[in-house]
């Protein structure tokens, strides 16, 4: 196999991404319960402590499997190295735009500095599957890889648009100015976030089939 370790830790992204997705529709559903007029079953503890815990737990264990796989794949592709920074830095930066959550301005800077952060983590897990692709005679792999850079780009237009707005006006007002932009630069989120999966899916079953014909 020319890349075992790679292989071993795109997978292991794989499954960080899938535990972090679970984390993101888990917080979608506490805070629908947590919304007035919204009655949660007696029975579960809904917008508890127990609630958040969980979803701290989720948090911690995709972060974890995360920088495992990031630094097994960089052992064979040096372009995983620059998401192993990025990944630490996104951490360090997530735990300080909750600490300053009421503090707007350093909520803002934190939050600006944690989508860099995010950019050049997803930018270079990409950048690595394209380069083992291309390695492994997949050029066709690659080029998907483009089409995702694509998307990302037009979203950071968005992006610094409504952050453009939030400065000028405030969080608060700024929110509300900017939300036609915002929910463009959100949904082409949600289109990047599933070409970003369903291509580190195919960049780990590229590296299993290599390994199936090389025997």
């Amino acid at each position: 196999m020319k890349y075992p370790n790679a292989s071993k830790g795109l997978q292991t992204i794989v499954i960080a991404e899938f535990i972090a997705l679970a984390t993101s529709i888990y917080a979608v559903i506490v805070s629908i319960f947590a919304l007035p007029g919204v009655d949660a079953p007696e029975s579960e503890p809904y917008a508890s402590g127990v609630v958040i815990l969980v979803m701290i737990a989720m948090f911690v264990a995709a972060c974890v499997l995360e920088i495992i796989g990031i630094t097994g794949a960089g052992k064979d592709e040096p372009a995983f190295k620059v998401s192993l920074y990025a990944i630490i830095a996104l951490i360090f930066l997530t735990v300080l735009s909750a600490f300053f959550y009421e503090n707007e301005t350093a909520y803002l800077i934190f939050s600006i500095a944690g989508d860099v952060a995010y950019f050049f983590m997803v930018h270079y897990i990409i950048h690595g599957i394209m380069h083992l692709s291309e390695h492994l005679g997949r050029p066709d792999l690659s080029k998907n890889g483009k089409k995702i850079f694509t998307v990302i780009y037009i979203g950071i237009i968005f992006e610094v648009i409504v952050r453009i707005i939030e400065i000028i006006y405030g969080q608060k007002q700024g929110e509300e100015i900017a939300l036609p932009f915002d929910v463009v630069a959100n949904i082409l989120k949600t289109i990047e976030y599933v070409m970003f999966l369903i291509y580190i899916i195919k960049g780990n079953k590229l590296l299993k089939e290599s390994k199936v014909d090389e025997k």
